[in-house]
Parts: C-alpha cells; structure tokens; sequence
C-alpha cells in the first residue's frame, strides 16, 4: 500500500458517496477513489449478513474506499442520506432506473438538497427511452452495443469480447463525466447529472465501424485476420502473436523476410486493394513461415523491421510481462487477507499518481469514523442506530 496522503493527489477533497453494487458502478467509484478522492461506500446492514461473500476478483473494486451501513429503506435513513447527500460532491448510483425516484433520490430531488453535487447514473440502457425499464448486464451490453456483431470467425455464434468491456467502459465514462462536471462547477458553481449506459458506451467504442457502414465499406467478422499482411499466427513453439504488416510501408519487408516479395511486386499483389483479393493465399505464405519460427525468432524479426507485433499473452504471462512490472504497473488489493493482483491506478499523472492506499472494506467497518466526522454522531447515537437497524 502506498501510504501518500489524500491531500497530494488530484482528487484530493472531493467526497463521494457510492451507491454502486455489480461491476459499472464500484469501477467507476473505484476510479475516483485512486485518484484521491474519499469515497464512502454506502451498503445496506443485511448486506454483511444474508448475502453470499462477494467473489474477490470484484472485491478488489472497492478499494480505497470508506465503508458505512444504512437501511435507505426507513425514513430515518433517508434522512440521514439526505444529510451526506448535503455534504458529498458526487453521488454515484446503478440501480435500474426508477428505484432512485422510487426512494425519493432521482437527480431533481438530489438537486435540491445539494445544487453543487455531481450525480452520475449507471444502467444498461439509460434513464429515457423504450428500452429504459429493461434489466442490463455486460453481456447484454456488448450484444447491444454491435461489438458482437463483429467477433468470431464467420458461420460461427457472436462471441463475446472476452473482458467486461461493456461494465468497465460505461464505469469509466462515468468517471470521466464527473471529473468533467466538477471541473464545469468550478465555474458555475452548479452541479449537473451525468449519465452512461452499458449499451451507449459499447456503442461509442464502435465508433470507426460505425463510420465504416456510414461510408459504404463492410464490417467483417475477425476483421484482423482478413487483411493481407496481418492476422493472428501460430509459431513453432505454439504459441500466438499477432502480426500487423499490412500498411505500405510494412508489406514489402514482410514479404522479403519469408523470401515472397512475388507477394508484393507481381501484377495484381502491387497494391493494397490487388491484395485484398489474395488474403488466403497471402495469409498461408506467412503463416507457412511463422510455424518454422519460435516465438523469439518472430519477435526479433518483427522488431528489427519495425513491424507492429504482439504475442498473445495469457493472464499469467501479463501479471509477469517485464515491460509492465519496469514500469510499476502491476499491483495487488489486500481482499480478505488475500493478495488479489490488479493493474495500478490509471492513467498515469506525473505529479499525483493514483495510489493503492487502503484495502477493501468489511460493509459498515466506518460507521463511526463517518457519521462520527461528518453528520456529528456520539458514539450512543451511532449504537442506537445499529440497535433499530438503520445502520
């Protein structure tokens, strides 16, 4: 744990209550809190109690984070929620639409108690429209979104990306909105409701296949293996990597290292567009080669010529892979005692870096700390609120 105080960093003095359960959510929360920010995690009493333990792996996610119980169910907790609601400067929530206004905390409501908070609202599909009403997860999300549409080989199922993208992205986004909101509000003075989608956010990452149906070119599936020159390839000692050699500039060099260059100066391979119409046979030639070369082999030649390479790297391999550990990218969250592995706080600020400072909270382990510090409470009235069960 790196012991730098909340004051050095760039989110320094921001509060944050988070609402969040799932991934979207605490990702999002989990993002501010590295930067600086205290967040303050608010879980229901029964949560430590009824519920399975959480998978560790999620966990992780509410690191530096601050830990509170309270039943917004009863009116004494909302009103206490109201009162954190006055002194927070972010309010981060994931529930389906309509349960905030259900509970009375929609954004009109929130703006009136605090003006100045920034609200961010995570759900599958958003707080209007006709899919609003409708349950959302990653899953869900990344079918929404069109990314599916393009993965797999062709004549099989869609597949899915293979990482939460669709949790992790509308999580980053938000972030992203409430950073902007509270640098707005640096101006204004007012704070303003952002919103993110799992749906929307897969959908704005497919912004350049969306440019290319707009312009009439075809979105392949394994787009990556149809281009002349490039693809994923296996190599003599099975393992992947993959080869990005089809721009003009890297071709030709790719060609003579497999003694082809017939593949780049005969009529008809002259030209990207000539060679689009060989892909097979292109992609057999240096497949063909690449299976007589170890891994290392194919590295070096790559590098040596300048052509974007990468192996396939397993989970393991990456938790090891030297250029990330040289540059202190991998770190790891105390969960329940378990050294879970995580990449460091991101991105990377030359002057206040994200830091890993606390491990993740046992639900309501701040109670005292916060209805203490913040809302005034002596330790009685704290007691007496965990005997009616409003916290």
């Amino acid at each position: 744990m790196n012991a730098i105080a909340n004051d050095n960093m760039a989110l320094s003095g921001i509060k944050v209550l988070d609402l969040t359960r799932a991934l979207a959510g605490p990702v999002c929360s989990s993002l501010l809190g590295d930067m600086g920010a205290e967040v303050i995690r608010i879980e229901n009493p029964a949560d430590g109690k009824e519920k399975p333990v959480m998978d560790a792996a999620v966990r992780l996610l509410h690191r530096n984070k601050k830990s509170i119980t309270l039943n917004t169910r009863t009116e004494k907790g909302k009103d206490i929620l109201r009162k954190l609601i006055q002194r927070a400067d972010v309010l981060i929530e994931n529930f389906k639409p309509g349960i905030m206004k259900t509970m009375g905390f929609d954004y009109p409501e929130v703006k009136k108690i605090n003006p100045r908070i920034v609200m961010v609202s995570i759900s599958g599909y958003g707080q209007t429209g006709p899919y609003s009403g409708r349950a959302g997860l990653d899953g869900v999300g990344q079918a929404m979104g069109g990314i599916m549409s393009t993965t797999g080989p062709e004549g099989s199922p869609p597949t899915f990306a293979g990482a939460a993208i669709a949790d992790y992205g509308s999580g980053i986004f938000g972030a992203f909105g409430a950073v902007l909101a509270l640098f707005k509000r640096n101006s204004t003075g007012m704070g303003q409701h952002v919103e993110t989608t799992l749906m929307d956010s897969v959908a704005y990452m497919m912004g350049l296949s969306i440019a290319r149906y707009g312009i009439g070119q075809e979105n392949k599936r394994d787009a990556i293996n149809q281009l002349p020159g490039s693809g994923t390839f296996l190599t003599k000692d099975e393992h992947y990597i993959v080869i990005m050699g089809s721009l003009p500039q890297h071709y030709p060099l790719f060609a003579n290292l497999i003694g082809r260059d017939d593949l780049a100066t005969a009529p008809g391979y002259r030209t990207r567009l000539e060679r689009d119409e060989h892909v097979d046979e292109i992609r057999t030639a240096f497949q063909q080669w690449i299976q007589t070369q170890t891994i290392s082999e194919v590295e070096s030649a790559m590098e040596r010529m300048g052509i974007p390479f990468g192996k396939v790297q397993t989970i393991e391999e990456l938790l090891k892979d030297p250029h990330l550990m040289f540059r202190n990218r991998i770190s790891e969250v105390n969960v329940d005692g378990d050294k879970v592995p995580m990449m460091a706080p991101y991105p990377i600020l030359s002057d206040t870096p994200g830091t890993i400072r606390t491990p993740c909270p046992k639900p309501g382990e701040h109670n005292e700390d916060i209805y203490g510090s913040i809302l005034g409470f002596s330790k009685d009235e704290v007691e007496a609120l965990k005997t009616e069960g409003v916290i």
